[in-house]
């Protein structure tokens, strides 16, 4: 029977005869009498090759049924256990660090804002603010609209292990720290709310129905979170602290605000749909941007003076200039420029860069980057990068130092003239919704909470909530972020408000999401059931 050779021809078998693929001739097969026993042709080396073909054909048999049962421990597969171990090895991930932090997320407790039991068809929470700048206390403090019209506050305490817990003592335990408190506002559609520090200025946007016919305002409400530090320190004090707040004294007296200011748009049809505060002004100083579907509003003044004024171009009925930036989503202030230049993210998915000390004409044009979908979120990660996410899925980061545009808005499809972003997120999915969380932090995967790379935390059109990678725009694994049981929006919703935010007392960044009517609390570290590196 031809066997094939080396080479891939095919040789004939001749009983009796060897033969030698060098010399490429047939060679008699002799015993050890008459041929020497080294030699290629005696009977005993035909012998020991012939054995060792078989041997080798069995152990490449044996391989090919076993390759497959080699496996990678999934053990290895966890940034902290195969990343501790790789770098042992002199392997250097940058990627390791937030990866590790966002697979050590574990759920530490909710803030329930209903007084009756949580119920799965109720809609989730729109905004929320929360504030973890308390660190005489040990408090932190939320804001929220579970019901769109009113604002609920609520205290954060934490305990050793960065629980959410309303007893940690005996007196925390016996006093009233976990009721809600619900400020003096009550407006018809609360749709973006942010929290201004410098001034200690809570700003509200909201919707109202005006006249008969039901045509739409906006409304902007300003009120101060009511600080403690006024309060005289006398006995009635002291068993007021205790018997509120369990012997703490926080920052806040939240439900107690004593200012309070409201703003009516007159452009009927006006909508308000995000606020954006400066977080370095100067104290006693209030500055904000309103992104509206109109244009772009500034919020600024001092102690009570507070006035609206258009950064674009009043529109003044039909007649406006189509390149200036309309129907805009999203705002963020540059981070190095002192309050001056801004970014905006519009419905046509442009992303324009304004800066306010240019004078404004109608004609102005300033320069603009087009994200392929509407730019629901606008993010300035840093002096050269920005992040935008909207629907269609569209989620990616571009870098301001090149492909920007100027002069009025060419035609054709927008996706096909979009910038080219240096990342971008495939694992980001969210095909229709607007109105859906996001939040961006620096602050995480150092040591000691210093932090190292960056992630963002976005809701996902399943009703998840999903952490990528801003260096990579991967997905990570995020613990029990990633887990459907324990964190997915009600009513068939999506998630609406998402924040990063360092609670007192805590080395790490925490991660808040509002969910139904609870706003839940996800902060790096174990199981209970597992032990503490």
């Amino acid at each position: 029977m031809p066997v094939p050779s080396r080479s891939g021809a095919m040789i004939r078998e001749i009983p009796g005869f060897y033969y030698d693929e060098e010399k490429q001739r047939y060679f008699k097969i002799e015993s050890g009498s008459t041929a020497p026993s080294t030699a290629a042709w005696s009977i005993d080396s035909v012998k020991k090759r012939k054995a060792e073909k078989e041997l080798a054909k069995q152990q490449k048999k044996r391989q090919e049924r076993t390759k497959d049962l080699i496996k990678r421990s999934s053990a290895l597969a966890h940034p902290q256990t195969g990343g501790r171990l790789v770098r042992e090895f002199g392997i250097v991930d940058p990627e390791l660090p937030v990866e590790s932090w966002a697979a050590g997320l574990r759920e530490r407790g909710e803030i329930r804002f209903v007084m009756h039991r949580r119920s799965d068809d109720r809609p989730n929470i729109s905004c929320m603010i929360i504030n973890g700048d308390d660190e005489a206390s040990g408090l932190g403090a939320a804001y929220a609209t579970p019901d769109i019209h009113h604002v609920i506050g609520k205290y954060i305490p934490t305990d050793k292990n960065d629980q959410i817990n309303f007893a940690i003592t005996d007196e925390m335990r016996a006093s009233n720290l976990g009721d809600m408190r619900a400020e003096a506002i009550h407006l018809d559609e609360i749709t973006s709310m942010a929290y201004h520090k410098s001034s200690n200025s809570v700003i509200i946007a909201a919707l109202s129905p005006s006249g008969s016919n039901g045509a739409i305002q906006s409304q902007v409400c300003i009120f101060h979170p009511r600080p403690s530090e006024g309060l005289i320190e006398d006995r009635d004090s002291l068993w007021y602290y205790r018997q509120e707040f369990g012997g703490r004294k926080p920052a806040w007296l939240l439900g107690a605000c004593e200012h309070r200011l409201l703003f009516t748009s007159p452009v009927r049809g006006l909508t308000i749909n995000s606020v954006r505060t400066f977080s370095k002004s100067p104290p006693g100083h209030l500055d904000g941007l309103l992104a509206t579907s109109h244009g772009i509003m500034r919020l600024d003044g001092d102690n009570g003076t507070e006035d609206l004024r258009w950064v674009t171009p009043e529109v003044l009925g039909r007649n406006y200039n189509h390149n200036m930036p309309r129907h805009v989503f999203s705002v963020d202030y540059h981070p190095s420029s002192p309050g001056h230049v801004f970014y905006a993210g519009c419905r046509d998915g442009r992303i324009h860069r304004i800066d306010m000390r240019v004078p404004l004409r109608h004609d102005s044009d300033w320069d603009w980057w087009r994200h392929r979908s509407a730019v629901a979120h606008v993010r300035c990660l840093d002096d050269n990068q920005i992040l935008a996410a909207g629907p269609i899925n569209a989620m990616a980061i571009y870098d301001v130092r090149w492909g920007s545009r100027r002069g009025p808005r060419s035609g054709g499809n927008s996706a096909q003239e979009a910038s080219q972003p240096v990342v971008r997120f495939p694992g980001y999915k969210n095909n229709a919704h607007v109105k859906i969380g996001l939040d961006v932090t620096h602050d995480v995967g150092g040591v000691g909470g210093l932090g190292c790379g960056g992630v963002v935390a976005a809701g996902l059109d399943d009703g998840t909530v999903g952490v990528f990678s801003l260096r990579t725009g991967r997905r990570l694994g995020a613990g029990d972020v990633d887990d459907a049981r324990k964190l997915r929006a009600t009513a068939g919703g999506v998630v609406k408000a998402i924040q990063f935010e360092k609670m007192p007392w805590e080395r790490e960044t925490s991660l808040f999401v509002g969910v139904g009517d609870v706003v839940k609390k996800f902060s790096f570290g174990v199981d209970d059931d597992e032990e503490e590196w």
